[in-house]
């Protein structure tokens, strides 16, 4: 079966740019998937457009306390543990 749903223009530099946005908004947002992915547009097409820094400094000046907001929320994941009977 052939592949021509994919295009053939595909941007290897346009895929790793959204990888990078995707991984700062999963940072910012590991709770919710769809505000990763809202933010990630938002962030992708300021930095694209020259409108603001890296997906790294949006991060940073939308929450400069990320790092320590992750390791709280990862913490608390590993917390919940479910039993089965």
């Amino acid at each position: 079966m052939g592949r021509e749903d994919l295009e053939h223009d595909f941007d290897l530099a346009e895929f790793n740019a959204s990888c990078r946005v995707m991984k700062c908004a999963r940072q910012l947002f590991p709770h919710s998937e769809k505000q990763a992915e809202n933010w990630a547009i938002f962030a992708y097409n300021r930095w694209i457009n020259g409108q603001a820094g890296t997906p790294e400094e949006q991060r940073n000046a939308r929450c400069p306390r990320w790092k320590e907001n992750l390791e709280k929320f990862e913490k608390r994941r590993q917390k919940t543990k479910v039993i089965y009977y």
